[in-house]
């Protein structure tokens, strides 16, 4: 296995590996007995074929849980791209070098003995859409790799094509950004989020396959997470947010500004104008 300078790669099991950009995005490599399935592959800093095939050598499928630059501007690197029809537009939209230049700088401040590893002017200005083969991936949709099948959830929320992946034989869910230790981020504008009612929606419906799941592998924080991750957001949106909202704390990032949202093993990030709808009156504090 090789790790790099931006790249990290970790054995979880004989069939799955996770290569960790910058100490933030995991990117997991499941392998069939025909086909590996890599599962979201960051913002591409650096071509990270080297590294799979450092594990294996089996033909390699790239899907990517939905279109934000620190999961899918690195297809660049590979052409072929699987991925719900409703976040290919949100991958085209950050394809461009004003978004590029913004992530880039955020890491580099972050990470700044990444300064010189990674060619900044290229990976700026070169265009990845012009090189991709998009394929689309909808719900229950199965991707075969041979003695190991991967089941689609649409799990609408943090984006409007956010999928998870399902393997059938294992019950291990690769849950993207919607299901995570991380902060779950939702106060984006409803151009980019779905509303919180959709999201609710969508965990519920993930809750119908909850004794098929045996463990949950987020894209960023700790991992594996347990099943209560799903438990714990859906009793969120059930009941606890509206009884509790008041007590949150502001919350800035490079992204926005917004309120956080802690309940059990929930940090829930949001905006009063998504709370408010979800809820059906202003927010008052």
């Amino acid at each position: 296995m090789i790790s790099t300078r931006i790249n990290k790669t970790e054995k979880i099991a004989d069939d799955l590996y996770v290569i960790t950009e910058t100490e933030s995005v995991h990117c997991y490599l499941l392998i069939g007995e025909e086909k590996a399935l890599l599962i979201d592959c960051g913002y591409g800093y650096e071509d990270i074929h080297p590294i799979i095939q450092s594990i294996t050598m089996l033909p390699v499928i790239l899907a990517v849980t939905h279109g934000d630059p620190d999961h899918a501007l690195g297809a660049g690197h590979f052409g072929d791209l699987w991925i719900h029809p409703l976040d290919y537009g949100k991958l085209l939209m950050n394809d461009n070098p004003s978004v590029k230049s913004k992530m880039l700088t955020y890491r580099l401040n972050k990470m700044p003995q990444l300064k010189g590893a990674i060619e900044e002017d290229i990976y700026i200005n070169t265009p990845i859409s012009q090189k991709l083969n998009p394929h689309f991936l909808l719900n229950h949709d199965v991707i075969d790799l041979g003695g190991k099948h991967v089941e689609i959830f649409h799990t609408p929320g943090h984006s409007y094509g956010h999928i998870m992946f399902l393997e059938q034989e294992t019950g291990r869910l690769f849950s993207g950004d919607q299901l995570t230790a991380n902060n779950i981020w939702h106060f984006l504008s409803s151009d980019e989020q779905a509303a919180f009612s959709e999201t609710f929606n969508s965990l519920k419906r993930l809750g119908e396959a909850r004794d098929r799941i045996t463990a949950l592998y987020p894209a960023h924080n700790k991992s594996p997470v347990g099943i209560e991750y799903l438990d714990d957001l859906v009793e969120c949106f059930d009941h606890e947010l509206e009884e509790n909202y008041k007590e949150d704390v502001p919350f800035q990032s490079p992204m926005g500004e917004g309120y956080k949202h802690r309940y059990k093993t929930v940090d829930l990030i949001y905006s009063d104008e998504r709370l408010a709808d979800f809820l059906g009156h202003r927010i008052q504090r």
